[in-house]
């Protein structure tokens, strides 16, 4: 259960005990004038005896327990009486899993025209920002480039002259059409080369308005395409990469993933939107919050489905590939249900007291304990099994007071 729940049931065991241990003294003494009852039959058909403080076993001393209480300790005992309720409670399923980063995030920056590197200054761990300067290159065919363009800017420029004389004269001549035609296309044709031309200076962030004869650059200097963290260099300064080589790869933490592996026999129980508790490594505080949204649809060879969930917001001990312990808040079928007051743990078992029979002349009330089984516990309730005999309708169960039916009890094997 989370930990909020732990400390609860730490300070309530504490004021149980407390109690516990006055009642106790207070049935002792109370006990010691309380008169014996009428003679019970246990389920096993022996007859059963009454101890001097009104506790009733069998014979054999192992039929059903029994509790005898005056009016009087009834009313100090602030006894309540109820039945099960259906209630639908939540239980935590504990998986394991990684910090994930989906594919789109992560970036290995590399460029489609090698270079020497000229000037490199990264480490992994690095932030980086979007635009970011992070690699100088530089090469001779960087200036071929830009030469190649301004040839072909400077014939377009004439092209376009000799295509506006051209045009003129072809109104009136027959011939002059043939030569505007021939002008026309080889226009054309250099104005797809001065467009590629253009593109290609793009990809080395270069920009074609600023050249000019004059203005001709040998380095070119990439970009981060991405904001984010350096997770690998695997190059270096003096280094001639070519366009296969990655120069460094950038992984993008805006939308990290926490990727869960649930076994296929707990998959039927995870549903989109249910609520995750993780914590980074072996933290077992599960500081962190998520949120599932997708499920996978293929099991991996160990058995086990993927499933994704967005945490709420980014933390810095978040990395990526680091491992995950997590719960997942379960929603259970309505399970039958008592306000946690009513269960008591002792001596290794769970127990209710249910009230068989109220006597009149004088006033007694006897109580029977019985074995349950407990589950879910959640919100003050926790789920129960009651034995086959005990019918949850027509039985009232003790939901107030049971540590003094304990206390009772304890007093009476004591003497």
């Amino acid at each position: 259960m989370p930990t909020k729940f732990n400390a609860y049931r730490l300070q309530t065991g504490h004021y149980q005990l407390i109690t516990f241990m006055f009642l106790s003294t207070l049935f002792l003494l109370s006990g010691c004038g309380s008169a014996g009852s009428e003679a019970d039959t246990a389920s096993t058909g022996q007859p059963a005896m009454s101890d001097s403080t009104g506790t009733k076993k069998d014979s054999s001393g192992n039929g059903p327990i029994r509790v005898l209480l005056t009016q009087a300790q009834y009313e100090v005992a602030s006894i309540k009486l109820g039945q099960p309720t259906l209630r639908t409670l939540s239980t935590t399923l504990k998986v394991n899993g990684t910090i994930d980063v989906p594919a789109q995030n992560m970036v290995s920056v590399s460029v489609p025209f090698g270079g020497y590197i000229r000037q490199i200054d990264l480490e992994p761990g690095m932030r980086v920002r979007k635009g970011q300067p992070l690699v100088v290159l530089e090469n001779p065919d960087y200036i071929q480039f830009q030469q190649d363009y301004l040839d072909i800017k400077a014939k377009l420029e004439y092209a376009d002259l000799e295509f506006a004389r051209q045009q003129e004269l072809s109104r009136d001549n027959v011939n002059a059409l043939k030569i505007f035609q021939q002008v026309r296309s080889n226009r054309q044709s250099l104005q797809a080369q001065l467009a590629g031309m253009a593109q290609r200076l793009a990809i080395l962030r270069i920009n074609p308005a600023n050249l000019s004869p004059t203005h001709l650059t040998r380095v070119v200097t990439i970009p981060s395409p991405v904001s984010g963290f350096v997770t690998n260099v695997p190059v270096n300064n003096g280094r001639f990469i070519t366009p296969a080589d990655v120069l460094v790869e950038i992984t993008n933490v805006d939308h990290l993933h926490v990727r869960l592996s649930i076994f296929e026999k707990d998959i039927s129980q995870i549903r989109t939107g249910q609520i995750i508790r993780f914590g980074m490594g072996g933290d077992a505080s599960l500081a962190h919050r998520g949120e599932i949204f997708l499920i996978g649809k293929s099991i991996a060879s160990d058995r086990t489905i993927s499933v994704l969930a967005h945490p709420d917001g980014y933390a810095n001990d978040f990395i990526p590939g680091g491992y995950v312990s997590a719960q997942v808040d379960v929603k259970t079928q309505p399970l039958p249900a008592l306000p946690e007051s009513a269960v008591v743990s002792y001596g290794g078992k769970s127990l209710i007291y249910v009230l068989e029979k109220k006597q009149t002349n004088p006033v007694t009330y006897q109580f029977r304990q019985i074995d349950v089984k407990t589950g879910v516990h959640e919100n003050g309730y926790i789920a129960v099994t009651l034995p086959p005999n005990v019918n949850p309708r027509l039985t009232p169960i003790v939901i107030n007071g049971t540590y003094s039916l304990l206390a009772k009890l304890n007093n009476s094997e004591e003497e």
